[in-house]
């Protein structure tokens, strides 16, 4: 009974996550769309009916400018149970029970990945933190990216573990192709693969002093690539000009570094409110956080009238990274660490939702200083590489969403992820028993020949992340 009970106690975490999820695909937050759900569903719909990414029925200035993960998760459910309401208001209510069957997945996740690391206490712990935190199950009723991208990369460091734990290759080119599906969902993590590839390459090879510590890092960044590939392939295609994913970061970069307007789209809108009226006077009667961004961003891609509009915006978001960091490095850098405290210690809460819970916002800050302290406190003590792994890809996120543009929003794909690892971590950190020298996984062995079920030999490793 002992040994079933945690089997017992997580299949209970996992339909109670369902449950929460269930209930929120089946009345989902869809009285509001927000610009980026309808152009989810607008892509979603275009991919079916026109087998097309953004043709000119869509009127989309510029489809690129979303990755294309969630509108083929949000396809597939059209496709399946499409309606003619799903058509002409682009709300597909199909990719609300999608998001509960991944989220449910996510919570499944979080208790293998612990469980993985440290065993099943810390797993089943991870799992009730993540199958219930509000604003991942509150997200269930949006048709936005961040479910699916929360459950890729969770997959993804899933993977590792395993890859890690067994010393297979085959295991680190699942976690590379996942972190690739993961990159197709959250552009903004697409330098991860890399960094975790390149940073523990260098450290296997520097402690073995052998290139066959690189194989298994490079499998997994050239498992990302091959899945990355064939996008990349058609989106250059399609602008003319090398496009690794989206067009999207160039508009992110210039906000998040527009000093005057605090590094926010309502505060680039509302310091440019008097042009903005100005050229448009039909947006008399709106308020200012409601007229379209574009618009403002418009106002800077016209000093660039020879240049795309994306290259123009990247244009003047240099400058801004320039000017402001050298002339007012002081103000530039407390809006950075404005940002920072935005993405981590404010919670998601839904488009079109202005209110704040204070015993929610009391519960994200614990949770991320808890789960952050747990991390590091494991990667210290006992140099785990997978929390290793974690950190660096919190750290990049963090640091990337202090110059881009930062939102709440943008911790929901991370926190399922931080929660598992920072549980883990605390258990390690906790543990009494020291990782002797031949157990240490971040040790590098020799790679050895070993006999597969199938009999045929295979190659094992242990490189470091």
């Amino acid at each position: 009974m002992k040994r079933r009970l945690p089997i017992i106690l997580a299949g209970l975490i996992v339909l109670l996550s369902f449950g929460l999820n269930a209930r929120v695909a089946a009345d989902p937050r869809s009285a509001y769309q927000s610009a980026d759900e309808r152009s989810y569903g607008k892509l979603a719909v275009d991919i079916v009916d026109k087998h097309d990414y953004g043709s000119p029925s869509t009127k989309m200035k510029e489809p690129l400018h979303w990755p294309p993960g969630a509108p083929v998760l949000f396809a597939v459910g059209y496709k399946l149970f499409g309606t003619a309401h799903d058509k002409q208001t682009y709300d597909i209510r199909s990719a609300y029970w999608e998001q509960a069957l991944l989220t449910t997945g996510t919570t499944a996740l979080a208790i293998a990945l612990a469980w993985i690391v440290v065993g099943p206490w810390a797993g089943l712990l991870a799992g009730l933190i993540v199958g219930t935190y509000p604003p991942l199950i509150g997200a269930t009723g949006d048709q936005l990216s961040e479910p699916l991208g929360a459950f890729l990369l969770l997959a993804a460091f899933v993977a590792l573990a395993l890859a890690l734990k067994r010393r297979r290759l085959w295991w680190y080119a699942a976690a590379g192709a996942l972190l690739g599906l993961t990159i197709l969902t959250r552009t903004d993590l697409l330098p991860v693969p890399f960094l975790i590839a390149g940073l523990g390459g260098l450290i296997a090879l520097i402690r073995t002093r052998t290139w066959r510590a690189l194989i298994a890092p490079a499998v997994l960044a050239g498992a990302a690539v091959v899945v990355l590939a064939p996008w990349t392939i058609y989106a250059s295609n399609q602008e003319g000009r090398f496009i690794p994913v989206t067009k999207g970061s160039a508009a992110a970069l210039f906000v998040g570094t527009y000093l005057p307007g605090g590094g926010t789209t309502i505060g680039m809108k509302e310091h440019l409110e008097a042009q903005l009226r100005a050229a448009h006077p039909e947006y008399n009667g709106i308020k200012t956080y409601k007229i379209p961004a574009a618009d403002a961003l418009e106002l800077f891609a016209a000093k660039h009238p020879d240049l795309p509009r994306d290259v123009a915006l990247n244009r003047e978001a240099k400058k801004n990274l320039l000017h402001y960091s050298t002339t007012q490095p002081f103000a530039f850098a407390k809006m950075q660490w404005a940002k920072a405290k935005r993405m981590w210690f404010f919670y998601y809460r839904g488009g079109g939702v202005h209110y704040i819970s204070t015993p929610m916002r009391i519960w994200q800050v614990l949770l991320v200083l808890a789960a952050g302290i747990g991390l590091i406190a494991g990667v210290i003590r006992r140099r785990d590489p997978l929390l290793a792994a974690v950190l660096l890809t919190v750290a990049f996120s963090t640091a990337i969403h202090t110059i881009v543009v930062s939102q709440a929003r943008y911790n929901l794909p991370l926190m399922p992820l931080l929660i598992a690892a920072g549980v883990a971590g605390a258990f390690l950190a906790l543990r009494r028993d020291a990782p002797s020298p031949a157990d240490d996984p971040a040790t590098i062995e020799e790679w050895n020949s070993d006999e597969s079920a199938s009999g045929t030999a295979v190659a094992r490793a242990t490189p470091a992340s």
